[in-house]
């Protein structure tokens, strides 16, 4: 399989907004920052030339940046991706790392991966804001579904948590294939990994919890989705999207009977917390 590699020099604050617009209009689906600015990758099948030149041309005239395109190939990807991972710790109480770190201390909850293609690492801080979000809720004894799982953090944060029934999906082979992987690394063997879109799932029954990291867009086309597959009472925790955008999601969320609880802020990346109406 190759990707398309954009590598793009800008400023941090402008720097999220076009990882955003690129993940939502280009087929962007993994980015990485750095100290110019940040590199991103899409799969060759998803991605949309003419929609990158449409956005970086827009951002350009309103901030100085630079960008080139480039094909590789994905072990290419994957040599040049753990060779420069660090891992990440949230507070004292989260650790996520590749097997071969060294932490500097025990952690309650240690999450192992392999560092690939996929999105959530837990470098982006969505995925850090998703993990404080789910570390608010009892997870013992619960069911969860983890939407558009990407590396399969959340839903091994999920079991780690407590969780005695976890599945998840992705509707991208390879981060099917990557969550299988990093799912033997923190033993959860059997645990299902599905491909595919929610509406093409059919679970036998609905969830106590559902956690979607994906992006807006996404989040609003399959709020009726999500509903339909938690319990009556359950949690929905969301992210993927900015602080402006919070009216939007709630609006639709109601549509659903969902209700917002509360939600958390890194920069202007947001998770917000709904429960199911009863």
């Amino acid at each position: 399989m190759e990707f398309i590699e954009i590598k793009v020099k800008s400023t941090p604050e402008f720097g999220e907004i076009l990882q955003a617009e690129l993940a939502e209009a280009a087929g962007f689906s993994s980015f990485m920052d750095n100290a110019e600015g940040f590199d991103g990758w899409a799969e060759v099948s998803a991605f949309d030339k003419a929609a990158t030149e449409e956005v970086m041309d827009r951002y350009t005239a309103m901030t100085p940046l630079s960008y080139e395109l480039v094909e590789i190939e994905k072990q290419n990807w994957n040599e040049e991706w753990e060779k420069n991972y660090e891992p990440i710790f949230i507070g004292d109480q989260v650790a996520i790392h590749a097997h071969f770190h060294e932490l500097p201390k025990q952690f309650p909850y240690d999450i192992t991966i392999t560092p690939k293609m996929s999105f959530g690492t837990g470098h982006h801080q969505t995925t850090r804001l998703m993990i404080q979000n789910m570390l608010k809720i009892d997870h013992k004894n619960k069911s969860v579904l983890d939407a558009g799982t990407g590396t399969g953090i959340l839903a091994i944060m999920a079991k780690q948590l407590g969780a005695d029934v976890v599945e998840a999906y992705d509707i991208d082979e390879w981060c099917v294939e990557n969550s299988k992987e990093n799912y033997s690394l923190n033993d959860m063997e059997g645990f299902p990994v599905y491909q595919g879109t929610i509406a093409e799932m059919n679970f036998s029954t609905p969830f106590d919890i559902l956690i979607a990291n994906i992006n807006r867009n996404i989040l609003v086309h399959e709020m009726g989705d999500y509903s339909q597959n938690l319990k009556s009472g359950g949690h929905l925790l969301l992210s993927g999207f900015y602080e402006e955008d919070i009216p939007v999601i709630e609006e639709e969320a109601k549509k659903h009977g969902l209700t917002k609880i509360d939600y958390i802020k890194e920069n202007n990346w947001v998770s917000v917390h709904f429960l199911k109406n009863a």
